[in-house]
């Protein structure tokens, strides 16, 4: 069941936006049908912006791009839409086309779900947590390092402590 948190109303100023964008949070599945968890305390993998019916993200399969309805689902299910005020957004056209960042660094060209989301949303990175029941040993490298995760964002874009 997909859950929505408010409605207001969208324009078109150039390459920026007054708002009617969304942040959606997906739930990924893996290969055998299960849910992808990649924090004990929020249960969605996967973070985009949807606007005019597409979806803004970064996959490790397309790098950053735009992806229609048909295409994100092969990705993540939608299962939670947090809608912007009216505010404007810019979106970087010079990011689209961009790699996906599976080192999850916060400074340099390449970019993952979360980080993409929350540089658009001016939502400043926090240190890393990587739950090492959840992740691979590897990850352990990256643990206190400036990111940020799908919950992250999800707990920003609702209370309100974004800067766009």
């Amino acid at each position: 069941m997909l859950k929505k948190i408010a409605l207001f109303g969208l324009g078109l100023l150039g390459n920026c936006l007054l708002a009617q964008m969304e942040v959606v949070f997906m739930e990924v599945k893996d290969q055998q049908g299960k849910p992808v968890v990649l924090e004990a305390d929020f249960p969605y993998a996967h973070v985009a912006l949807f606007r005019d019916g597409r979806y803004l993200h970064a996959h490790p399969k397309t790098g950053v791009a735009w992806a229609t309805e048909e295409e994100i689902i092969t990705w993540g299910e939608p299962r939670v839409r947090v809608f912007l005020g009216d505010k404007i957004i810019r979106i970087p056209e010079e990011w689209l086309g961009r790699g996906y960042d599976s080192g999850f660094s916060w400074d340099n060209e390449r970019f993952y779900c979360s980080e993409l989301v929350a540089k658009i949303l001016g939502i400043s990175p926090e240190p890393m947590h990587f739950d090492p029941d959840l992740w691979p040993p590897s990850f352990e490298k990256l643990e206190g390092l400036p990111g940020i995760s799908p919950g992250k964002i999800y707990k920003k874009v609702t209370e309100g402590l974004f800067s766009f």
